[in-house]
C-alpha cells in the first residue's frame, strides 16, 4: 500500500519516441536543400506501401496533397516517410550521419545516475532493411529517452546552440559554494539559422492549426510537437491497443 518513485523515467526510459523524432527528420532534409515549408508531399488516402509494410496516417481517407507545414502540423507518418525516403534512399547513412552531426546518437552525461544510451543504428547495422528509412524518418527503430529528446527542442528554441541539461548549479556548504557548475555546451549549431528558423515555424504552427490546437488559447505562446508511437512488447511485434502519447515543445 506504499507509493514510492523508484525510476526516473524520464532519465532512464529509453523507447521509441514516434512523432517528437519527425522535427530532426525535416530539419536534415531542409539543411540538405531538399525541401522547404511550402514543398508538396502526396500523402494519399491514409496508407501507403513501403516494400512488404503498409504505413498509415490518423486520419481516415488521408490528408492527399500537403505541404511540409501541413504534413508537420497534422502529424502525417507518410508525409515524412516519403520525403526522406525520396532523397535518402539512395544513400542512407547520409541522413543517419546527421543525426549523429546533431549528436542524438550520444547520451548527455548527466550528473544524475541511470542514464540509458539513445539508439539510431547505422545503414551498415545487420537489422537494417528496406523499410528502415521510412520507419526511423517518423520516430520508429531508434530509442530516445524524454530527456534527451527535450535537450534537441531546447537546442532549437535556443536558436541551434544544443546545451547540456544543467540540474545542480551549485554544491553549498556552510552558506559557501564549495562547487560551482558552469553551463556545457553539447553542439555550437546543430544546423544553419535558416533550417532552425523554418523548424520553429513548423513548431509554432503545431499549436495554432495542427494536433495540438488545445494549447492554442493559452495566455502565452506554445511550440511543440505531440507523439504518439505504438508500444513494442518485444514478443509479438506492435500492441495496436497500446500506446505512448507525449507532447515536446517550449513556451
Amino acid at each position: 500500500g506504499r507509493y514510492y518513485e523508484s525510476y526516473n523515467f524520464a532519465v532512464g526510459a529509453s523507447t521509441e519516441p514516434g512523432s517528437t523524432f519527425k522535427l530532426a527528420s525535416y530539419m536534415i532534409a531542409m539543411e540538405h536543400g531538399f525541401i522547404d515549408l511550402d514543398y508538396k508531399v502526396e500523402t494519399g488516402n491514409g496508407s501507403f506501401e513501403f516494400y512488404d509494410k503498409t504505413m498509415y496516417d490518423s486520419k481516415e481517407g488521408g490528408y492527399g496533397t500537403i505541404t511540409v507545414k501541413e504534413a508537420f502540423a497534422l502529424s502525417s507518418n507518410i508525409g515524412i516517410a516519403r520525403i526522406i525516403d525520396k532523397f535518402y534512399k539512395a544513400d542512407p547513412q547520409k541522413f543517419i550521419d546527421e543525426l549523429y552531426v546533431m549528436r542524438l546518437n550520444e547520451p548527455l552525461a548527466l550528473e544524475m545516475p541511470g542514464e540509458d544510451s539513445p539508439v539510431i543504428k547505422s545503414a551498415n547495422d545487420a537489422s537494417w532493411s528496406g523499410i528502415s528509412l521510412p520507419w526511423i524518418s517518423h520516430g520508429y527503430e531508434v530509442a530516445m529517452t524524454p530527456m534527451q529528446i527535450l535537450t534537441f527542442y531546447n537546442a532549437v528554441a535556443n536558436n541551434g546552440k544544443m546545451v547540456k541539461p544543467m540540474l545542480v548549479k551549485s554544491v553549498r556548504e556552510h552558506g559557501r559554494d564549495v562547487e560551482v557548475f558552469e553551463p556545457v555546451v553539447l553542439n555550437e549549431r546543430i544546423a544553419s539559422e535558416e533550417t532552425i528558423e523554418k523548424a520553429k515555424e513548423m513548431l509554432e504552427e503545431v499549436v495554432r492549426s495542427g494536433t495540438a490546437m488545445n494549447l492554442k488559447d493559452a495566455s502565452y505562446s506554445i511550440a511543440g510537437k505531440t507523439g504518439t508511437a505504438q508500444i513494442a512488447d518485444g514478443r509479438t511485434g506492435y500492441d495496436k491497443g497500446s500506446h505512448q502519447a507525449s507532447f515536446c515543445g517550449y513556451f
